[in-house]
C-alpha cells in the first residue's frame, strides 16, 4: 500500500491506494500518529483506491478513531470500494466510521 499525506491544521488528510494488508496497518498507524503529533485532531482517510483491508488495517482505523476521538477530533473515510463496505458490514464495524463520497464532503463535514 502506498500512503501520502497533506496537513491542513487540524486536519490531516491521508490517501492510501493498494492493498491495506499486512505491515500497511502499522505504517499507516506510524503515519498517522506522526499527524497527530503535528496537531492534527481528525483525520481524512481517502481509500477509494484500497481494493481490500484486512483484520490489522481494521484495527488500526479503530486506534485512529479512538485517538482522534480522544483529541476531540473524528475519522472520516472517503469512498470505501464495495470489498472494504462489506468487510466492514460484516465485522459490525460499518456504524463506528463515517464515511463521504469525497473528500470536500469529508472536509465539510468536519467543520
Amino acid at each position: 500500500m502506498k500512503l501520502s499525506f497533506e496537513d491542513h491544521g487540524m486536519v490531516a488528510l491521508v490517501v492510501a491506494s493498494g492493498d491495506c494488508t499486512g505491515d500497511a496497518g502499522e505504517r499507516l498507524r506510524r503515519t498517522v500518529s506522526d499527524r497527530f503529533a503535528a496537531g492534527a485532531r481528525s483525520v481524512i482517510f481517502d481509500v477509494a483506491h484500497v481494493p481490500l483491508i484486512d483484520s490489522a488495517a481494521m484495527e488500526t482505523l479503530l486506534w485512529i478513531s479512538e485517538e482522534a476521538a480522544r483529541l476531540g477530533g473524528s475519522l472520516r473515510l472517503v469512498a470505501p470500494q464495495d470489498a472494504v463496505r462489506t468487510i466492514l458490514r460484516l465485522t459490525r464495524l460499518s456504524d463506528r466510521f463515517e464515511t463521504s463520497a469525497s473528500v470536500e464532503l469529508a472536509a465539510r463535514s468536519l467543520r
